[in-house]
C-alpha cells in the first residue's frame, strides 16, 4: 500500500518535469524502442460496449451474432473498450459512417486480417502484439511482430 502511494506521488511529479528525448541533431521526439498498444482499439477505435461477435445481424429482441461468426466462438467476440478518439467519435461524413457500418456488418468478407493480408500502420499499431521503432533524424523503421511486417518511413523536411 505504501509503495503504491509513493509511486503515485513520484509519477505525478515526474510528469510535470518530463522533457522527452529528441533524435540526435533533430527536433523530432525520439520514439526508439519496443511499443505495444494495451487497449481494445483493434476492435473499434471509438468507445464501444462488449458485443458477442464482430459481425451482428438483426434479431427479434436486438442484435445477434451472424450465423457465420458463431463458428468462431469466443474468438469472434468483442471486448468493451474506452476508445482512443479524442471527443469520443470519429467525425465521419454521412457516407463515411454508412461505409463504416457496412464494413462492420460484412466483417468476415471485408476485414483484410481474416484474409491474412497485412494491416496498414494504424491497424497494425493497435493489434495486441509488440512492435519496434528504430528512428534517426532522416527516417523511421517500424518492425511489427505480426506477420513480420516492416515499414520504412522517410522524413522530408
Amino acid at each position: 500500500m505504501v509503495w503504491a502511494i509513493c509511486a503515485a506521488a513520484t509519477t505525478a511529479g515526474f510528469a510535470q518535469d518530463y522533457t522527452p528525448h529528441r533524435v540526435a541533431g533533430g527536433e523530432q521526439p525520439d520514439l526508439n524502442g519496443i511499443w505495444q498498444a494495451l487497449n481494445e482499439a483493434n476492435y473499434d477505435l471509438e468507445r464501444h460496449m462488449a458485443r458477442p461477435s464482430m459481425q451482428l445481424r438483426d434479431g427479434p429482441h436486438g442484435p445477434l451474432p451472424s450465423v457465420d461468426t458463431l463458428k468462431l466462438g469466443a474468438v469472434g467476440a468483442v471486448p468493451p473498450g474506452l476508445g482512443v478518439v479524442e471527443g469520443g467519435r470519429i467525425p465521419y461524413t454521412e457516407e463515411g459512417r454508412a461505409q463504416q457500418q457496412a464494413n462492420q456488418a460484412n466483417w468476415l468478407d471485408r476485414d483484410p486480417e481474416i484474409k491474412c493480408y497485412l494491416p496498414g500502420i494504424p491497424r497494425a499499431t493497435y493489434l495486441p502484439h509488440p512492435f519496434q521503432i528504430v528512428q534517426n533524424a532522416d527516417s523511421m523503421l517500424m518492425i511489427y511482430q505480426y506477420a513480420g511486417a516492416v515499414w520504412e518511413i522517410y522524413f522530408f523536411c
